[in-house]
């Protein structure tokens, strides 16, 4: 379950250098769970190649925890199981329409940039309001490093640097300086008041870290409702077990929407998820209603 060993930015091979990086059959395979075309992704430059995946990943990926709550039951006394590496994360979205939280979003996307050549490191932050850790990933560029937060679905890497933003017509997501090496992720957007997200140190996360903190949020949530979300196009579309009903947030307002009485049968016509997946899960914990 290793992240890959941290790599300081001067010691980073720059992605130039690596333009003629070929793809290894993981890889391949890998991606084409993405539907995306290992022949294609190979033609373009390192830094291409980690957008484009990324990009495939945000419409591929749905952020929940339905699957995260599935591994505790099924693996009670075994945490070290909790987890969901690469391969079961990108094959549960391939066959089911499943996704992963914050730590198995970032340790995915870390691991599919990593196969294309990218310097891809997972790191860690703190949540301003939850009080608990985040995970994102950290890749370094020719002209600096930038961030990759799939969980946020900021459309964009972020440039890491106080004042780096990515704005789209839902959201401006800035970094902003904290203390000392520290930076916050602060979310703006129209008609709605600035929110701090985060805070982190940007640097990569050590293998060990990154998954015993990965394991002690797990631990530390067990009765938390579950929860679904995935940008299309333009909006968000979000479901939260304790409110019942869908929330779609728009660039204009938030759209609340009614699930009526088959709540995993509209669940899988919104999001793609299997429905028999959400019904094993509904018929252990009832939906709030």
């Amino acid at each position: 379950m290793a992240s890959g060993p941290p790599v300081s930015p001067r010691g980073a091979p720059s992605s130039s250098a690596r333009g003629e990086f070929r793809l290894d059959a993981l890889t391949r395979h890998r991606l084409g769970l993405l539907d995306l075309e290992p022949e294609a992704i190979e033609k373009l430059s390192v830094p291409a190649r980690t957008r484009t995946i990324y990009e495939a990943f945000l419409r591929k990926i749905p952020y929940e925890n339905f699957s995260n709550l599935a591994r505790r039951r099924n693996h009670p006394a075994h945490p070290d199981q909790w987890p969901r590496g690469t391969d079961r994360l990108l094959r549960d979205a391939h066959e089911n329409g499943l996704g992963g939280t914050c730590f198995s979003m970032a340790y995915a996307l870390a691991d599919l940039l990593r196969g294309a050549g990218a310097n891809a490191h997972t790191t860690l932050g703190h949540h301003l309001k939850k009080e608990e850790p985040h995970a994102a990933v950290l890749v370094y560029e020719d002209d600096g490093p930038v961030l990759y937060d799939p969980s946020y679905f900021i459309p964009r890497p972020v440039p890491v640097r106080p004042g780096g933003a990515v704005e789209d017509p839902l959201f401006t997501h800035t970094l902003e300086a904290r203390r000392g090496p520290m930076l916050t992720m602060v979310q703006t957007g129209p008609g709605r008041p600035p929110s701090a997200l985060y805070s982190l140190i940007p640097v990569p996360a050590s293998p060990d870290i990154f998954r015993s903190t990965w394991i002690a949020t797990s631990f530390a949530r067990p009765g938390r409702p579950g929860r679904i979300a995935k940008r299309v196009g333009d909006e968000i579309r979000w479901f939260g077990e304790e409110k019942g009903h869908l929330e779609v947030l728009t660039p204009w307002g938030t759209k609340i929407v009614d699930l009526g009485h088959d709540v995993p049968g509209e669940l899988c016509r919104t999001f793609g998820v299997c429905a028999d997946v959400l019904r094993a899960h509904f018929s252990i914990v009832p939906t709030a209603r």
